[in-house]
């Protein structure tokens, strides 16, 4: 195959998850994979099959998604980047590209990845950040103004929290209930809470960095902190949910797929095999 299709290529991709199906490519279905192959298609002049660093699900949004490809047609990096920004929907747009050898897969040369969770709390529906953010009525970040708010959320209380899922451990709890993967030990590399996100009072940013996630495993962490921000649930019962076989019921919710981005992917694991 690497004769007859030469030319690798790898795209940083970004989009609006809102009106995607997800990531990965379906029947009847508006997936990022398949807008993708479909534009490349068109600009390669043969079908191709993109290759994802990780799947994002529906209504997930991505500042730096990967994918790769092959082609028969030898085009500038930059000639792919500025073509196919022409032909996508206003809602996918290609950040960079750049040459890699026929077959490369960025699933296997990712190091980590980060994810960030918006909450908004407390404030009127702003449409600015409907489509990126949770709005979560019923807390506050600053004080109440008003003896009818909702009470402060105890983000000391959260960051404490967060620490004790960062390192290796079982997320079993933190999964979604169709998530058939054996394996469900992850590693969590490390956990911001950011008051104050995207210079918003109201606004609190939970960033989640590791090597691999179970579905839905970072919205699922994000309701169990608020769950212990507002006093639902202490920290013991936290470090609880990573005892081996612990239930998915003992968790908090699964937090709403529009709040979550996808906001980097750190590559380089083959290079690092290869010094081994």
């Amino acid at each position: 195959m690497s004769d007859e299709f030469p030319n690798g290529i790898r795209l940083v991709v970004s989009y609006d998850g809102d009106d995607f199906c997800g990531y990965q490519w379906q029947d009847d279905q508006r997936t990022v994979q398949g807008v993708l192959e479909a534009s490349i298609a068109k600009m390669a002049g043969h079908p191709v099959r993109v290759r994802g660093a990780g799947r994002t699900d529906s209504g997930v949004h991505a500042l730096h998604q990967i994918v790769a490809f092959e082609a028969k047609r030898l085009i500038d990096p930059r000639g792919w980047m500025l073509g196919l920004n022409v032909s996508l929907p206003d809602d996918i747009s290609i950040v960079s590209a750049s040459a890699v050898p026929p077959k490369y897969d960025p699933r296997y040369d990712a190091l980590d990845k980060t994810y960030r969770y918006l909450i908004l709390f407390n404030e009127p529906r702003q449409p600015i950040y409907r489509h990126m953010s949770w709005h979560f009525a019923h807390a506050r970040l600053t004080e109440p103004d008003f003896k009818e708010s909702p009470p402060r959320l105890d983000v000391a209380a959260i960051r404490e929290a967060a620490t004790k899922l960062i390192g290796k451990h079982d997320f079993a709890a933190f999964r979604a209930s169709d998530d058939d993967r054996k394996t469900t030990v992850r590693e969590v590399l490390d956990m911001r809470v950011v008051e104050g996100a995207l210079g918003h009072p109201e606004l609190l940013s939970i960033e989640v960095k590791g090597r691999a996630f179970l579905k839905n495993m970072v919205r699922i962490i994000v309701g169990t902190l608020l769950d212990v921000g507002r006093g639902r649930m202490s920290i013991a019962e936290v470090e609880a949910l990573l005892e081996p076989g612990t239930s998915r019921q003992r968790a908090g919710q699964t937090a709403p797929a529009h709040g979550l981005t996808l906001m980097h992917i750190t590559l380089g694991r083959i290079e690092a095999s290869r010094s081994m």
